[in-house]
């Protein structure tokens, strides 16, 4: 397989969720900071280099796509591609799992597979193929972080009018989204693209969705920089912080409280029942087994058996 052909300075199909908050693995800020480090000539600030889920998405990739290819009797595909797909007019790119000729209507037809979520579809030429791993349940359309608007930009990028994104759910179902090109959803990402090269030439970061966006979009101290006065509205945002690290401080001792007063009682037993209303739970408090490890850079630790140190709390079902 071919390495990653997209530029990292501007963005790319597949970031799109990211930067139009859609991801949940990245926010827009991570979009934009990488983007930003590329032009500084700076470290990526959150490299990844791939697990055991991206590897198993790359080497079902071309089973993904065989598949696809025969069920929708396409002919001519293309699976390899020596560079990236740029749009003629934005600074805007995306890279293509594969690339297939086609004919013929289609609907959904869920014995074969075949999903349709915004009606027919026709193939009068080329189509573009995405493929997809995944461990999440079944669904009846592609999701927005899982290739929605990814075939959108590639068709942005490479003027094919229709796509298909063939996603394979829990290593047993194949389901083949197919999905024609879509002015509005293209003219959001138009926007997005605008939007994201103001804030890159800016450095105007999006707004923060947490805590460690915080620290995404603002990584340094400006020495120079004076003190703020809060206002009224962060002032009440200051309050609810202080107010929310104390009342975990004290729900941390209750639980810890909690959790001494059941151990004593439980004792050496596993299990033990009780109710709080007309709610019932068990109490659990297993042993925890740990396989032996070979040494390191540390020592060599045996193989051993230790009480896990929180309790499990279950609610009863009928």
């Amino acid at each position: 397989m071919v390495g990653k052909l997209t530029p990292d300075d501007i963005l790319t199909a597949s970031v799109l969720p990211a930067a139009m908050n859609m991801s949940p693995f990245k926010t827009p800020n991570d979009a934009l900071a990488k983007a930003i480090a590329v032009i500084d000539n700076e470290p990526d600030p959150d490299p990844f280099n791939g697990n055991e889920a991206t590897f198993w998405g790359d080497r079902l990739e071309p089973v993904i796509l065989a598949e696809a290819i025969k069920r929708l009797e396409l002919v001519d595909a293309q699976l390899e591609f020596d560079s990236a797909f740029m749009h003629p007019e934005l600074p805007f790119a995306c890279s293509l799992d594969g690339l297939a000729t086609g004919s013929g209507t289609y609907d959904t037809d869920v014995a074969a597979g075949i999903y349709c979520p915004n009606g027919p579809v026709t193939l009068s030429g080329k189509v573009i193929l995405e493929a997809k791993n995944t461990s999440a349940p079944p669904t009846d359309s592609a999701q927005a972080a899982r290739g929605l608007w990814q075939l959108q930009g590639q068709m942005m990028c490479t003027g094919v009018d229709a796509g298909i994104i063939a996603t394979l759910f829990r290593g047993g179902e194949l389901r083949l989204f197919m999905y024609q090109a879509d002015v509005a959803m293209q003219s959001r990402i138009v926007h997005t693209i605008h939007d994201f090269e103001r804030r890159k030439r800016d450095r105007d970061w999006y707004p923060v969705v947490s805590s460690s966006d915080g620290n995404t979009a603002y990584s340094r101290v400006d020495d120079g920089a004076p003190p703020l006065t809060l206002d009224d509205e962060m002032s009440e945002w200051l309050a609810q912080l202080v107010n929310a690290r104390q009342a975990k401080k004290i729900a941390e001792q209750d639980i810890d409280e909690a959790e001494a007063a059941l151990k004593e009682y439980m004792g050496s037993h596993e299990k033990a029942a009780g109710s709080v209303g007309n709610v019932g739970y068990t109490v659990q408090w297993p042993m925890r087994n740990y396989k032996a490890s070979p040494a390191k850079m540390t020592p060599a630790k045996p193989a051993r058996q230790v009480r896990q140190s929180t309790l499990v709390i279950r609610e009863d079902t009928q």
